[in-house]
This record gives C-alpha cells, structure tokens and sequence, in this order.
C-alpha cells in the first residue's frame, strides 16, 4: 500500500443553506400541491390562466422595483403611476383617440417620470423613499383631479382588450403572461449575463467602489430608476386592457403586492440580493396565494396580513442569516 493515500470524504450536506438557496422554490411547489388538495378547482386550466394572469401585472411591476433596487435605490410610486396611467389611458381612448398613439403616450410618461425621480434623488440628493413617496402622493392627487373620485368608463375599441384578456396557445396561455415571460427572460439577460447588468449590481453593491471603478455610477442609478417607472407604463397598458375602465384606485392594489414580491426573491438563489430569477418565482408565488386564498374563500383583508408577514420573513432570513441589508442608502 502507498504511503501516500488518498481519502474520499463526501461533502457536508447543509440542509439550512439548501433552504436558503431554494427555499423559495420549494415553498411554491408545496403551495401548489397543497391548495390544489385543498380546493377543487385550484388545479384547473381555467384557474391557473387567471394566476398568470394575475401575475403578468405584478411581476412586470416587480421587475422594474428590482432594477431600482438593484442600483441601491427604491420606488414607492410605480403602482399609483400605473394607476394614473390608466386613468389617462382610459380618458383619451373615451374620447376617440386610437390606441397606438395611447399607448407611446403612456410609455413616454413613464420614462419621463422615472427620469423625475432620478433627478430628484441622484441630483437633488432626496433620499428614494422620500422622493418617491412624494410623487406618489402628486400622482394620486392627479389621478382624483382627472377622474373627480368616479370611475372612468365609456365605449372603447374590442382591440383593447386583446393584451389583458385574450389567450393564444389553445386558449391556455394569456398574452399579457407571454409578455411577462419575455420581459423576465430580457432582464435577466441584461441583469445577469451582460457588462452592463455587472455594473448594476456593481453600484447597488457599493457605488464607491464602483466610481473608483470607472463605472458611472450616477447613469446607472437614473437607468434602475427610470425602468422603474418605464414597467409600470407597460403595466399600466395592461391593467387598461384587463379592466377597460379607470378606477381611481386601481394602481393602489398593487402596492402591497409588488414589495412582497422583491423582497422576497432576494431569498433565492443569492440570499440578500436582488435577482430577476428570484423576483420571477416570488411573483409565482404571490399570485398563488393571493388566488387560494379566494379559492378557499378567506376574507380578503387576510392577504394584507399575508403580505405583511411574507416581508416581515424575508428581511429577517436574510439580516439573520447573512447580516446583509437591502436597499440604498440610510435614510439620514
């Protein structure tokens, strides 16, 4: 025998950084299985295009949060700007405008408004939760001086309705989840396997280095910020097709579901860091909730609790777990 030997020893299996890691996914699949036994129609075609659909709304948002995020930055505006967009979506389509110019409309706004919040916070040095949370108040206030607190409705174009309503695929997959899937697949590409996308994680992971670096950081805090806004014009396209109306607080439902949905997905794969696959899965797995629990006829006001408490676990696994803090800079 030789002196020198070589010793196999299986690797350590850690179960809790298996869960970290994949926890996310795991938990989607037991929701699936266990609402699918809990209630009869939850695994149904029917129902699973109506997740998607639901899903399509506030994974768009969600990616663009992540972007902003991922910068180091933050956007509490993007749903009541859906909702303002809307509402002027739905206001020149009563009045006869045709849908194309609409909807360029809608996507110039809304780069012209994250184009305003990063002036605000790149420029004028306003904290983003800050800023945001003010234009967030302007835009409701624009929303309730357009519509005078009533709902906007009239006669509109039957092609309106084929991004938020219609299916291709034998009638199993909505347009407005194939846009999602393209938008998730285009930002991960961007945000994972391009120089730019490094230089975005670059200056959400620490902008000094990052300016010593030769990155400007300040061009890719206003672009985290502006896509912000530019998803939630895209959604907004979307929410016009689905409701073909305007209610004033429309946009506002999507607040508390879209915030779950980022934080959560910094619990995938890279824990305490935002990633679009992270945020993809998340979405998945807020819909699904958000649908069992109407599908098991739980009171509505249970899903604020939900979304509440899904927060509450997701920042504490990662500040636990890994000391890490998410979000840009401290507020003072």
């Amino acid at each position: 025998m030789s002196d020198k030997q070589v010793i196999l020893q299986p690797k350590n299996f850690n179960l809790s950084k298996l869960l970290r890691k994949w926890g996310l996914l795991i938990g989607l699949i037991l929701l699936i299985i266990i609402f699918s036994i809990s209630a009869n129609r939850f695994f149904t075609i029917q129902n699973i295009t109506n997740i998607l659909r639901q899903a399509s709304i506030i994974g768009i948002m969600a990616l663009g949060v992540t972007f902003a995020l991922m910068v180091g930055d933050f956007d509490l505006s993007f749903a009541t700007l859906a909702g303002l967009l809307n509402v002027i979506n739905m206001t020149l389509i009563v009045m006869g405008w045709n849908i194309l110019p609409v909807f360029i409309l809608t996507l110039t706004i809304g780069i012209i408004w994250g184009l305003f919040n990063s002036f605000l916070i790149v420029k004028i040095g306003i904290h983003a939760f800050i800023a945001t949370l003010s234009t967030m108040t302007i835009a409701k206030g624009i929303i309730y001086w357009i519509t005078r607190g009533k709902t906007v409705y009239g006669d509109f174009p039957e092609v309106l309705t084929v991004i938020g309503r219609q299916n291709i695929l034998f009638n199993t997959l909505p347009i407005c989840a194939l846009i999602f899937i393209c938008f998730a697949v285009i930002t991960f590409i961007i945000a994972d396997h391009t120089k730019s996308g490094r230089y975005l994680y670059s200056v959400g992971g620490n902008s000094e280095a990052a300016k010593f670096s030769g990155i400007n950081v300040n061009l890719y805090r206003i672009l985290g910020i502006t896509a912000s806004s530019l998803f939630s014009a895209v959604a907004a396209m979307i929410l016009s097709s689905k409701l073909t109306s305007a209610p004033p607080d429309a946009g506002e439902g999507y607040l508390m579901s879209v915030i779950p949905v980022v934080f959560l997905g910094t619990v995938f794969l890279r824990p305490g860091s935002v990633n679009i696959a992270g945020t993809v899965v998340a979405t998945l797995l807020i819909a699904i909730i958000e649908n069992g629990l109407i599908m098991l006829n739980v009171p509505f006001y249970f899903k604020y609790i939900v979304h509440g408490v899904v927060i509450i676990v997701a920042i504490a696994s990662i500040t636990g777990a890994g000391k890490k803090k998410i979000g840009g800079p401290p507020l003072l």
